[in-house]
C-alpha cells in the first residue's frame, strides 16, 4: 500500500515537472518569438529611416542643381534678350542719333523723339529682365506667373505660334520645392522642342484637378523615336524629366511619332496643407 501510494506520488510530480517543463520551454519559444520580431521590426524601421534620409538628401541634391540650372537656363534667356533685343534697340538708338542733321530742325526733333522713346523701351526691357536673374524671384509671383513669363519669351523668338490654357478647380496655393522643379521640367521641355523639334506651334495646358496638376506640353515638330536607348534619351534630358518628377511623387510620359509631334504628360500631386 505504502509502494503504491510512494509510486502514484512519484507520478504525480513527474507529471508536475514535465508540465512546468514544457511550459517553461514554450514561454522561452513565445519569448524568443516576441525578441525575433521586435528585433526585425527595429531592423525595418532602421532600414526605413536610411531609406528616408537617403530620399531627403536625394531630393535635397535634386533642388539644389534644379535651382542652379533654373538660374543658368535664366542667365542664357538673359543674355539672348540682351544680344537680340536690347542689342538691337540700342545699336538702333545709336545710328538714330548719328544720322541726326541739326540744320534740319524738324527731322532732328523727330528722331531725338524716336531715340528717346528706343530707350524707354530698352529700359523696360532691362527692368523685366533684371526680375529674371534669381530663380526666387522668377517664382515669387508662383509657377504660374513664371510659366507665363517664359511662354513671353518663347513668343517674341517669332519662332512658335504658343498657346497657353490654364484651369484649376480651387484657389491656387504656391508649393515652392514642387513649383521649381515643375518649373524647370517645363524648360526643359521648351528647350527640347526649340534645339530638336523644328516646330511651328506649341500647345501647353495646365489644369489643377483634386489636388492634381496635370501639365500637357504638345508640338506639331518633326518628333523622335521613343525607343531610343537611355544615352540618347539623356542627351535630350529626358532621363533627368523622369527622375525629377519621381522625386516629386509624379509621373512623366512622353509620346512622340516621327514627323507628328511631341507632346509630354506631366502629372504631379498638388495640395498645399497650410
Amino acid at each position: 500500500m505504502f509502494i503504491n501510494s510512494f509510486f502514484l506520488q512519484s507520478q504525480t510530480n513527474q507529471q508536475i515537472i514535465t508540465g512546468i517543463s514544457i511550459g517553461v520551454i514554450v514561454l522561452l519559444f513565445l519569448v524568443a518569438i516576441v525578441i525575433y520580431f521586435v528585433f526585425t521590426y527595429q531592423k525595418k524601421q532602421q532600414l526605413n529611416q536610411i531609406v528616408s534620409l537617403k530620399m531627403q538628401e536625394s531630393f535635397q541634391q535634386e533642388l539644389i542643381i534644379t535651382q542652379a540650372e533654373v538660374k543658368e537656363q535664366t542667365l542664357q534667356t538673359i543674355a539672348g534678350d540682351l544680344h537680340d533685343n536690347i542689342g538691337q534697340l540700342l545699336s538702333l538708338t545709336k545710328a538714330t542719333l548719328s544720322s541726326i542733321d541739326f540744320i534740319d530742325t524738324n527731322k532732328s526733333t523727330q528722331k531725338l523723339n524716336t531715340s528717346i522713346e528706343l530707350v524707354n523701351t530698352s529700359i523696360k526691357e532691362l527692368r523685366q529682365l533684371s526680375k529674371l536673374y534669381h530663380a526666387e524671384s522668377l517664382l515669387e509671383n508662383g509657377l504660374f506667373s513664371a510659366i507665363e513669363q517664359e511662354v513671353e519669351h518663347l513668343k517674341k523668338t517669332d519662332q512658335f505660334i504658343v498657346n497657353l490654357t490654364k484651369s484649376f478647380d480651387k484657389e491656387y496655393l504656391p508649393i515652392p520645392k514642387t513649383d521649381l522643379f515643375i518649373f524647370r521640367l517645363l524648360q526643359e521641355s521648351f528647350n527640347n522642342i526649340i534645339k530638336h523639334a523644328n516646330a511651328s506651334t506649341i500647345e501647353i495646358t495646365i489644369q489643377l484637378q483634386k489636388n492634381i496638376l496635370h501639365v500637357t506640353i504638345a508640338d506639331n515638330g518633326i518628333g523622335f523615336d521613343i525607343n531610343l536607348s537611355n544615352n540618347k534619351m539623356n542627351g535630350i534630358g529626358i532621363v533627368n524629366m523622369k527622375k525629377r518628377v519621381t522625386l516629386i511623387g509624379g509621373h512623366l510620359l512622353i509620346n512622340s511619332e516621327i514627323n507628328k509631334g511631341t507632346t509630354v504628360y506631366i502629372e504631379v500631386p498638388y495640395e498645399n496643407n497650410i
